[in-house]
């Protein structure tokens, strides 16, 4: 081995290392909002190939397009009725990102909301600022999962918008999924929908799935 070979080697080692310890330094910062960047154990399994691509070809190609350029591409709005494979899609990226060293944070939303209220506690680690930053910013990637399940009040509602508007500010992709259209969204989100409809149409491409509930088809 020559020289230069060497010193080729031993940079490319050097930054493998330093990506790892990048990677582990931004998981302790997620995990202290969720355990295991937030991915339920049902979908800690579910990848791109265990995917049958025959059930939505469109999303599944979208999703595998997602991967291979992230993060210097658009995010993804999925959308349909349940059970055709929108938040196995959404986990899959989740699992294939991070086994490329990206962070992730995963989140219904019903789940993300009661996170951020649980940060009103005195017992709290974090202020409610800190963990928006860190799903916002600290993250590579937010994934919302049944966007339109949230109980509509006025708080939560603002405390989506600051979510949304904040990676639409920082140009930052996200994953969306929900059964909602977008009329059902913005009746949904009462005053704040116009806004946050805006900003999502403007930071992802949206994605119909169709097709039966394979829950209940294969009872999965």
């Amino acid at each position: 081995m020559d020289i230069k070979e060497f010193l080729r080697n031993s940079i490319d080692k050097n930054e493998i290392e330093a990506r790892e310890y990048l990677q582990k330094e931004r998981f302790n910062k997620i995990n202290q909002l969720s355990k295991s960047n937030g991915l339920p154990l049902l979908f800690k399994s579910k990848t791109l190939d265990n995917y049958d691509e025959s059930r939505n070809t469109p999303a599944y190609n979208a999703a595998k397009d997602f991967v291979d350029k992230f993060p210097n591409t658009n995010g993804l709005l999925l959308s349909g009725n349940v059970g055709v494979g929108k938040t196995h899609l959404a986990a899959a990226i989740v699992n294939e990102l991070n086994n490329k060293l990206y962070s992730t944070y995963f989140g219904n939303i019903v789940d993300i909301i009661s996170t951020l209220k649980s940060t009103y506690s005195r017992n709290s680690s974090l202020t409610e600022i800190e963990a928006i930053d860190i799903m916002t910013s600290k993250v590579d990637l937010l994934i919302i999962d049944d966007l339109g399940k949230e109980n509509t009040t006025e708080h939560n509602l603002s405390l989506l918008y600051r979510i949304i508007n904040r990676l639409y500010e920082n140009e930052k992709p996200i994953i969306i999924t929900t059964n909602c259209n977008s009329k059902d969204l913005i009746y949904r989100l009462d005053e704040w929908g116009p806004a946050i409809l805006s900003r999502i149409t403007s930071m992802c491409t949206p994605i119909i799935l169709s097709g039966e509930d394979w829950r209940i088809k294969y009872g999965r």
